[in-house]
């Protein structure tokens, strides 16, 4: 890699300007269109033409000092062949790549970006000025830099988010109007509880502060299908086109796509929503079934009853029930199958005399007036396990008001 970079000839290529570019799209499924096009740039070999790839002509001009030469360079060539396409469809945007470390050079105030787009006449608002804050130490420049060209008028993206030290404090000062999620964090991200939630917090936050969302590095079906069930705006990666030259752009090309992807998504959602209403038609069964033998029971024998039922229903994780304050009134009985093995020090299920007054399933579903309340799906403190709770009025044999409460194993 050393050897390569050292032969090829850095200086050369920016000299002759020896840069080709390729584009990826990004496309919105729910829109059923190619929201735009992200300049990526590759090296030519002076001596044999070979395409030479990014991280080692930018590591080469870093290591050569040329790395604002190369910067420009490539923005330049960007520009110009999003020329062409700009001509025939205006309403594509170009996603450009600014090298942020660039601004440690104190090169802020160049303007160098909205000259070419001048000189090109392409309208500012078509472009997408692509930033990973992390690059830069000078956070004055920084946010100069970004001042100055909203005020420009192009867009901002805050690209890797959610990658190594992407420093999210940072987010009040770049003030995005898109975010591009790190591929990282989309890597198989339909099986991963965990990503799921990361990228969910990030969709909300930026539902919050009205940016886009992009997932990134999407390379499969069921990646592409999650990111959009879990909210995302756009979707780019190898999935829905490998980079190409200008040559291989065109906008219907993508159509069969967005068609097939759009199908597949509404199928998901038909099946998910058909699944949960099974599962909750599962879960009203069985709360009803407990009902009926809790309301043949006092009060002295609820612990009795709950740990004979417990362990009768393989998706029922724990079983315990309040008095109408939030108070529980008997223990928690867990079941057997789900108890954790090893983080009893972090996971235990709540005692007789616990206070819930301020859980969802206790304070939502006293103040709603539901029959029934049903949270979201949560880690559970009982078990460390993905579940949710049910909690439900229901009156003993001794006509007292009490309310059950069930968690339910969601990995069933």
């Amino acid at each position: 890699m050393e050897l390569l970079r050292e032969n090829i000839g850095i200086g050369q290529i920016i000299e002759n300007e020896s840069i080709k570019i390729h584009f990826q799209p990004l496309i919105s499924v729910k829109k059923k269109s190619v929201i735009g096009l992200e300049a990526l740039c590759r090296g030519i070999a002076p001596d044999n033409g070979a395409i030479i790839p990014p991280d080692i002509i930018f590591s080469a001009a870093r290591e050569a000092g040329l790395i604002i030469e190369l910067d420009r360079l490539c923005r330049k060539k960007a520009l110009e062949s999003y020329k062409k396409i700009y001509d025939i469809n205006s309403e594509i945007l170009l996603f450009l790549n600014f090298d942020t470390s660039i601004l440690d050079m104190g090169v802020v105030g160049s303007g160098k970006i909205m000259q070419i787009v001048t000189d090109l006449g392409i309208n500012p608002g078509n472009v997408v000025i692509e930033i990973v804050e992390s690059k830069v130490n000078d956070v004055p420049a920084l946010k100069e830099f970004i001042i100055r060209h909203k005020d420009y008028g192009f867009l901002i993206a805050l690209d890797d988010v959610g990658a190594g030290h992407s420093n999210l404090d940072r987010i009040p000062l770049v003030r995005p109007d898109i975010m591009k999620i790190d591929r990282l964090l989309i890597r198989d991200m339909d099986k991963k509880y965990y990503k799921q939630e990361t990228f969910k917090s990030l969709v909300n936050l930026s539902r919050k502060i009205g940016a886009l969302v992009v997932a990134e590095g999407v390379e499969n079906e069921p990646e592409a299908i999650c990111a959009l069930e879990l909210g995302a705006d756009m979707l780019q990666g190898y999935y829905i086109a490998r980079p190409g030259d200008i040559s291989g752009v065109s906008v219907n090309r993508y159509d069969s796509k967005m068609e097939y992807l759009a199908v597949k998504y509404k199928s998901h959602l038909s099946q998910r929503i058909k699944h949960e209403r099974q599962k909750r038609d599962d879960y009203v069964r069985i709360i009803d079934m407990i009902i009926s033998d809790l309301s043949q029971t006092a009060v002295i024998n609820f612990d009795f009853e709950l740990e004979r039922i417990v362990n009768r229903y393989p998706f029922l994780e724990c079983i315990y029930i309040l008095d109408t304050s939030g108070i529980q009134i008997t223990d928690t009985f867990c079941n057997s199958s789900h108890l954790p093995r090893n983080k009893k020090l972090i996971f235990s299920p709540a005692k007789k005399g616990a206070e819930h007054s301020l859980k969802d399933y206790y304070y939502l579903f006293i103040n709603l007036g539901y029959g029934k309340y049903t949270t979201e799906p949560y880690i559970s403190l009982a078990s460390g396990n993905l579940c949710i709770t049910v909690s439900s009025f229901f009156i003993d044999v001794n006509n007292n008001k009490y309310i059950l409460c069930i968690d339910f194993n969601q990995d069933y």
